[in-house]
């Protein structure tokens, strides 16, 4: 099969075009002949050798993937070569505490396709029958591929997490991000007001056409006093973080008392000063989230099919132009999603 692959640590260029033999499926795994794979920042920190992630080389990125069922391993029911699927990203065991508990993105077992085995930057991938999810008809492969880890993380973690409720006031930063984009139509679906934030006219100007009801332009101006004046000194219930750094540091004086911050992500900086003093006097509450379970992906997939939520992609690359997708995901221009189509 035709797969991107790379050898060494390093910038696209390492990103190669190759073949490598087809994987067979093994008991109660199914193998999906991918349609769409999606890109996520995540994918630039394994090539630059930055995630602390262990993975044999050579190896194939991607986290995102759909398609229809190529083949099926013994022992597995309820599927049939055919039928269109989406792929949970995190390959559990079934069988810990957390996965018994319904809570399998805690699984203390689990391995990540695209971080830690190999992903879905190729024409066929291996996964377990049980993270294999039914597609519904409205959804497409590309919609699918965009939709795991922007849909999925911002629902877990503004929803089964931070407790987004009917008239809360959310600061979404870096609103251009593939879960930024997707957390600010959660929020608006939910009745909640919000606050975007992004580094481009552009980006703001798509953010106001998908509900935003105050944009920031953080370059041109301070982000916390934009945010006080608009909220006429109250503040906002809840921050959604994607980037850390700064943007952590700052989001606690702009929080109103008993607000939420929720932490996904901290590609701006891992590591921040922290002033306990605020943090106990305003009774804030930081809440860390990750990865979401089966159960809700399957939930915002069928929210995507009722036509509730809605997928951005912002541009779609053959597969073999994955070193050009990486560049431009580099560059910070896109708002949402790009996707990579995977050749027959």
């Amino acid at each position: 099969m035709k797969a991107i692959l790379f050898d060494d640590f390093g910038g696209p260029e390492v990103l190669r075009y190759g073949d490598i033999p087809d994987p067979v499926a093994g008991p109660g795994e199914v193998l999906v002949k991918l349609k769409a794979a999606g890109l996520n920042h995540v994918d630039i920190d394994i090539r630059d050798g930055v995630s602390r992630f262990d993975f044999a080389m050579p190896h194939i990125l991607g986290i995102e993937g759909a398609g229809v069922v190529a083949a099926l391993g013994s022992g597995v029911t309820g599927l049939a070569v055919g039928d269109r699927v989406a792929v949970s990203y995190i390959r559990t065991c079934d069988q810990c505490e957390w996965c018994n508990r319904g809570q399998d993105n805690l699984c203390e077992n689990r391995r990540l396709f695209g971080e830690h085995i190999p992903g879905t930057y190729a024409q066929y991938m291996l996964a377990p029958a049980s993270h294999c999810m039914a597609l519904p008809d409205q959804v497409s492969f590309a919609d699918a591929a965009a939709s795991l880890v922007a849909f999925g993380t911002a629902w877990h973690g503004l929803v089964a997490r931070g407790g987004l409720i009917l008239g809360d006031t959310v600061l979404i930063h870096s609103v251009g991000s593939g879960v930024a984009s997707a957390a600010l139509q959660i929020c608006k679906a939910a009745g909640a007001t919000v606050i975007a934030t992004a580094r481009t006219d552009e980006k703001l100007e798509r953010a106001t056409e998908d509900g935003a009801d105050f944009v920031i332009n953080y370059t041109k101006t301070n982000v916390n006093d934009s945010v006080m004046e608009f909220t006429k000194g109250r503040g906002v219930d809840i921050v959604f973080d994607v980037v850390g750094g700064t943007a952590f540091q700052q989001s606690m004086f702009v929080m109103r008392p008993y607000g939420r911050l929720i932490s996904i992500g901290a590609h701006a900086g891992e590591v921040v000063d922290f002033d306990i003093i605020e943090f106990f006097r305003r009774h804030i509450s930081y809440i860390s989230s990750h990865t979401q379970t089966r159960d809700e992906l399957r939930h915002v997939l069928d929210l995507i099919a009722r036509g509730t939520l809605s997928p951005r992609i912002h541009s779609t690359y053959p597969l073999e132009s994955a070193a050009d997708a990486h560049r431009e995901m580099s560059s910070r221009t896109a708002y949402g999603k790009i996707i990579l189509e995977i050749p027959e």
